[in-house]
């Protein structure tokens, strides 16, 4: 596909390339097709033992199929755990008095969405379990680490498939993610890193560690990020959402 590019569009993907040398900068801008070639073989297919044995390694590798169906296996845990980040962030950003907490996210989201029997049988048709409370915490303990990530998907799959999600959640399913374009990635990882900087600073009300201690996160590289990205807002509750916020009672044992 590079291969059949015009040169243009080949020294423009190039121009964000990090060469060892200006030799190597040289040689893949004056024939950029043999240099990503031959990247290809040394990178990847070298360490493998070549053609032969890259090719038994793709033997191994899961199928499509396979990869699809780990994917749809996680989707509650990812998505759930995405909305419970995102309304912590939103409680602490719009309605700090609330003190905002991940029992609370959790309450809201059981009051909302977790009494919603049109939505759980939905997701009981896929396979997925219902909006419980202990559904809900085995979604954050599982993927606590990759939390700032999963509510960024969420945000991103939100916004630009929102018109779909709004009809019918199959039209919505059958589509690819929202981030496999490369616009779409840059919002996704600016979204996730400033989810990130705020689960590693958040403290809740008593709590001495933060929401994700940084030693426990899966931090995205600083250099993906233009210099002057500045932090994003939280959006802000729905009207159901901050119906249950308001009713909400400390339970006697914290998650």
């Amino acid at each position: 596909m590079f291969a059949e590019e015009k040169k243009k569009a080949q020294t423009w993907v190039l121009s964000g390339v990090e060469f060892k040398s200006a030799e190597e900068r040289a040689r893949a801008l004056a024939d950029p097709s043999a240099w990503v070639r031959d990247k290809l073989f040394d990178d990847f297919l070298k360490p493998l033992g070549g053609v032969i044995g890259g090719a038994i390694a793709l033997t191994d590798s899961p199928s499509a199929d396979a990869l699809m169906q780990e994917w749809t296996r996680r989707w509650f845990g990812i998505v759930y755990t995405g909305k419970l980040v995102c309304l912590i962030f939103s409680i602490n950003e719009h309605h700090p008095q609330f003190g905002a907490s991940l029992n609370k996210a959790i309450y809201v989201l059981r009051e909302t969405e977790g009494k919603d029997e049109e939505r759980n049988a939905g997701l009981r048709q896929f396979g997925f379990p219902s909006v419980y409370e202990s559904s809900l915490k085995e979604a954050w303990r599982q993927f606590k680490p990759v939390a700032h990530l999963c509510a960024a998907y969420v945000t991103t799959e939100s916004h630009y498939y929102e018109d779909e999600l709004s009809r019918d959640f199959m039209e919505y399913w059958l589509k690819p993610p929202a981030i496999y374009q490369d616009d779409v990635f840059g919002t996704f990882c600016l979204v996730a890193r400033s989810v990130e900087q705020f689960v590693t600073t958040f403290r809740s009300h008593g709590q001495r560690q933060a929401l994700i201690p940084k030693d426990e996160i899966y931090s995205l590289p600083e250099k993906i990020f233009e210099p002057k990205a500045s932090p994003l807002s939280a959006r802000k509750l729905t009207d159901d959402e901050m119906a249950a916020l308001k009713t909400y009672r400390a339970p006697k044992q914290y998650v």
